[in-house]
């Protein structure tokens, strides 16, 4: 039985301002070796030419369902993709990336070898462009071709043990966006929120497995997240935010994952404070002003913490917190 007819898959693809790639990711997905898919595409208020082409583009191999929004962030277009996906399945694949003919194959494949399975990973490539040799591949913590969710999560906290890119159960997914909601219940787009989203979903997993199935990441030097982003900052809340869910029940009730929590905390202040100090110049007086509150208050709970975790922090992460003090105490 082929995996597309007994498991409907949707594929998610946010597009903004996307006229020079999304007819090429189309027509990757035509040359899948599985048919009778959805794609659901995301346009997010893009001003060229992405509407007019998705709206003409006619393929005998999946169905494409087109959705509108005005400009709300990657983040909001992933999360509304899926809740209007109707398959079992989902996966999200970005314009400018891409895939090998039979990725969707290969990863679906994992779901009917084994019903436990709830997240299929893609096999993660970094290329220059589309086309080009790979010039490295993502490195997993294990040597193991599958893992339990709490194992996965435990490892993708302070930092990525495992990436995200995959195929996942549809039901997972969508109890993961529920329990980030209850704390982010007014939908802010923190810029990062399908990374918290992620790691959730790991925590519910019964069984996530690495396929063979190729996703070509595309390093894009244009990227969003290499230009001045004046609300780059609201991803401290997020790390505060994981660091809550972590205590959640369903997720977790260990201790290492609180502790790691406050790793990603720091870091993740750090990384804000990096490039505060890179673009403040570009910025306007009330973002400055945001940034430094934002750091400022951060940095005070944190502190405010430190005696607990204080004996398991790394030698990196408490200079870190000493610099962080004398700029924001």
């Amino acid at each position: 039985m082929k995996p597309h007819q007994s498991n409907p898959l949707s594929v998610i693809v946010p597009a903004y301002n996307e006229e020079k790639n999304i007819i090429k990711i189309l027509k990757q997905f035509e040359q899948q070796t599985i048919s009778d898919f959805e794609v659901v595409i995301v346009d997010d208020g893009s001003i060229d030419n992405t509407v007019h082409l998705a709206k003409n583009f006619h393929s005998e191999n999946f169905k494409i369902n087109l959705l509108q929004q005005s400009n709300m962030g990657a983040a909001r277009a992933r999360e509304n993709g899926i809740m209007a996906a109707t398959g079992d399945y989902v996966a999200i694949v970005d314009c400018d990336d891409g895939l090998a003919n039979n990725s969707l194959e290969l990863a679906m494949q994992s779901f009917i070898n084994c019903p436990e399975v709830d997240i299929s990973l893609f096999d993660l490539c970094y290329v220059n462009e589309l086309g080009s040799e790979i010039s490295g591949k993502f490195s997993y913590y294990t040597d193991k071709k599958s893992v339990c969710g709490k194992d996965a999560l435990a490892n993708s906290i302070s930092i990525w043990g495992i990436h995200a890119f995959g195929i996942y159960k549809k039901e997972i997914i969508l109890q993961a966006y529920n329990i980030y909601n209850k704390y982010n219940n007014n939908h802010v787009n923190l810029l990062n929120n399908d990374e918290i989203v992620s790691r959730i979903s790991f925590g519910l997993a019964k069984k996530i497995t690495f396929s063979d199935a190729k996703y070509f990441f595309v390093n894009n030097m244009q990227s969003t997240t290499r230009r001045v982003n004046e609300n780059y900052y609201k991803v401290i809340h997020n790390a505060f935010i994981l660091q809550q869910i972590l205590k959640e029940p369903k997720i977790c009730c260990e201790d290492k994952f609180d502790a790691a929590a406050y790793t990603l905390i720091i870091s993740t202040q750090w990384g804000v404070f990096r490039r505060y100090l890179s673009w403040h110049k570009h910025f306007s007086k009330d973002a400055r002003i945001a940034w430094r509150n934002a750091l400022k208050e951060s940095t005070l709970q944190v502190i405010n913490a430190q005696r607990k975790y204080e004996f398991i922090l790394s030698r990196k992460s408490r200079l870190q917190l000493i610099i962080l003090k004398l700029f924001f105490r």
